[in-house]
């Protein structure tokens, strides 16, 4: 077999490099990992280049002159070929980031590209930034609702694929580790529920961890970030997991997506709380006897919530291996990339087969 990477991923790593995406460049390096691949990851051409890529997406929402524009990235020209071409965006709006690039259409068999993040409402404002979605040809999306008017809007094949995970990175050791943190709630948050969580690890002396900064900050290095992350979510006992931008439904349009904390905190053996999205994609990826116990958003009824799990410890210990375990057997990167390699018409690599094996072996041994 042939060492020549045979897949050109184009990540926006060094254009935005913050928290929000760093769960986008776990599953690229789970990739390059996995596959023969070069990375291409362009930064900016100029200091005001975060500017200029903000105002030509602004432009882009009033005429279709703006879809060939380069927004400020510095132009790479692809010269050899290709068996896939792969680009991870968190938004449509990263899509004019393809501008900076020359002959990769050319130069790649096949093309294949991943939005995370988009919204039925918003694809009418964003006709300009989809219209290069023409030159792919498979389009996925981790929005299951946004699927089919997506297909018809572009006229390309559209498919649905879950979010994954690193599950290696956050298995919970064969020696389990010791949960020193009693609740773990990332990132958004409803106030209410945050204040019974201070009263109740307040009266316990039990450590509540969550976040005391706004905004999507910028990280030093992705990979770090999410080691990080996944050792205080082996550590952690109850984590708090919502549906998809649960308080931003103006943003929405009230279209329950599953968001990412769920893959997170059933790899590291979390019991997760919250407000799960009610639709079949999520239904269908987490179809084990709780895998999130509920709680409204908004209550502040969490501490009889709580209570409850702990006068259960078989309960407890029950969830906690169904999530790893489900994880292990269906929620890792490796999944996902041997989906995309299915619908790019490509055969999976000797390191797919590998991992998978490594991955039933730790599942078949769940503690």
């Amino acid at each position: 077999m042939s060492d020549e990477p045979r897949v050109l991923l184009f990540s926006q790593r060094r254009l935005s490099p913050v928290i929000s995406r760093c769960f986008s460049y776990e599953f690229e390096d789970a990739i390059r990992a996995m596959d023969r691949v070069d990375l291409l990851a362009p930064d900016y051409r100029f200091r005001s280049g975060e500017l200029i890529y903000r105002a030509v997406n602004k432009a882009g929402r009033h005429t279709r002159a703006l879809r060939s524009v380069n927004p400020g990235v510095a132009p790479i020209r692809i010269d050899r070929r290709y068996e896939l071409f792969f680009a991870v965006f968190q938004f449509a709006t990263d899509l004019p980031t393809l501008n900076a690039l020359r002959a990769w259409r050319q130069h790649c068999h096949q093309a294949v590209c991943l939005i995370e993040e988009l919204w039925t409402r918003d694809l009418g404002r964003l006709d300009s930034q989809l219209a290069l979605l023409r030159e792919f040809d498979q389009v996925l999306t981790n929005c299951r609702q946004t699927v089919e008017p997506l297909a018809r809007a572009i006229g390309r094949p559209v498919h649905y694929i879950a979010p994954g995970i690193d599950a290696l990175r956050f298995f919970p050791a064969t020696e389990p580790t010791a949960r020193c943190i009693e609740v773990y709630n990332m990132g958004r948050r409803h106030p209410a529920t945050h204040r019974a969580l201070l009263e109740y690890t307040g009266a316990r002396q039990s450590f509540y961890l969550f976040d005391t900064f706004r905004g999507n900050l910028p990280v030093q290095d992705p990979a770090e970030h999410r080691r990080l992350l996944a050792e205080k979510l082996r550590r952690t006992r109850f984590f708090m997991a919502n549906k998809a931008k649960v308080n931003e439904e103006g943003e929405t349009g009230d279209q329950e997506e599953v968001g990412f904390r769920f893959f997170e905190g059933a790899a590291a053996g979390t019991l997760m709380i919250g407000d799960p999205p009610d639709v079949a994609s999520f239904r269908e990826n987490f179809d084990w006897p709780d895998a999130v116990v509920h709680l409204p958003y908004g209550s502040a009824e969490i501490a009889p919530v709580l209570a409850g799990l702990e006068s259960a410890p078989e309960r407890v210990e029950r969830i906690r291996r169904d999530n790893v375990r489900n994880t292990l057997q269906r929620h890792d990167w490796v999944y996902r990339w041997e989906q995309v390699l299915d619908w790019a018409g490509l055969p999976a690599g000797e390191v797919v087969g590998v991992r998978k094996d490594r991955l039933q072996s730790l599942a078949r041994h769940v503690l």
